[in-house]
């Protein structure tokens, strides 16, 4: 056991993190290594200034937000993939190999070269390299939506995006192309606020989609526009109680969100999920400290309409 190991795990070892076997390791480096007990020392000394400090409780919309924050990501994360480790692309370990091997790093040099010139061939020769107007439009470079037509009392939408130059396509509301750019249209603040919000009110019939319900979310949390993030929030609405990414959202909105319409509306979006232990946390702040008094009070009435929990 080296002195590096030995002094990247003192913390470990102070907070008996460490298993039996690597402890008994540590100390017995420690008895013979005046430099790594001179490390142990001064993180123990460290350790016991910082637990002579008081302790601060965390606020409740703290506590809130990280569960939230936890349980999204472990409900999110994917499992077994160690698999994936093993086809994962190392550049560091790929470039140190081209380094102590010139035969390879020629053999790059040329390929790298013939590329660039076929690459200029192409851009060069008419009718090569340019851009395909029947292409799909997730393959194309889209420069911006400039407007959404929904016909009256039909799943059909038209939407109006640019490229290189101005261009449509029109479709069922169900067609994964129509759904890719109404998504664009209503992620990108630099589209025009009328556009978003067209684009969420076309996304808000389809909720079902998790997709679409993605998002709105994100729609909910980081549009510039009040407008908009409201629209998100009534498609959003229905599933706070089973998508617990969608209730996470809202609550964030309730916590954090600037405009008070928003915020209204995320506090009586909750009311199906208000016996939530985050969501009473939040509520139980909100009614003691809350700026606004309207979110003061709905949050107390929302309070004493839920039966005590001992």
């Amino acid at each position: 056991m080296n002195c590096d190991w030995v002094q990247q795990n003192i913390s470990l070892y102070l907070y008996n993190e460490l298993a039996d076997d690597a402890r008994h390791e540590v100390e017995q480096h420690i008895q013979r290594c005046k430099d790594c007990a001179a490390e142990l020392a001064a993180q123990q000394e460290f350790q016991a200034e910082m637990n002579a400090l008081p302790v601060e409780e965390p606020s409740a919309s703290f506590l809130a937000a990280a569960r939230m924050r936890l349980q999204e990501a472990l409900e999110t994360t994917q499992q077994n993939r160690a698999w994936y480790h093993r086809l994962a692309f190392d550049p560091t370990a790929w470039l140190r190999q081209v380094r102590f091997s010139p035969a390879l790093a020629a053999v790059l040099l040329i390929v790298g070269f013939g590329g660039g010139l076929g690459t200029m061939y192409s851009v060069l020769r008419p009718g090569v390299g340019r851009v395909d107007p029947h292409l799909p439009a997730q393959e194309a470079s889209i420069a911006g939506i400039t407007s959404i037509d929904r016909q009256p009392n039909s799943p059909r939408v038209k939407i109006n995006y640019e490229r290189m130059v101005p261009d449509s396509v029109e479709g069922s509301l169900s067609d994964p192309q129509i759904q890719e750019l109404l998504t664009f249209a209503a992620k990108s603040n630099s589209n025009n606020s009328g556009v978003r919000l067209d684009s969420v009110d076309a996304l808000n019939s389809k909720p079902d989609d998790p997709r679409v319900r993605e998002a709105l979310t994100y729609v909910l949390r980081y549009d510039s526009n009040p407008g908009v993030r409201l629209k998100a929030l009534d498609g959003l609405g229905s599933y706070v109680k089973q998508d617990i990414r969608v209730r996470n959202a809202v609550l964030e909105a309730l916590l954090d969100d600037s405009n008070l319409g928003v915020r209204s509306g995320a506090l009586h979006a909750l009311e199906p999920v208000r016996a939530d232990s985050s969501v009473r946390m939040a509520l139980q702040q909100l009614a003691k400290e809350d700026p606004s008094p309207y979110i003061r009070t709905e949050s107390q009435r929302e309070l004493t309409s839920m039966p005590n929990i001992d």
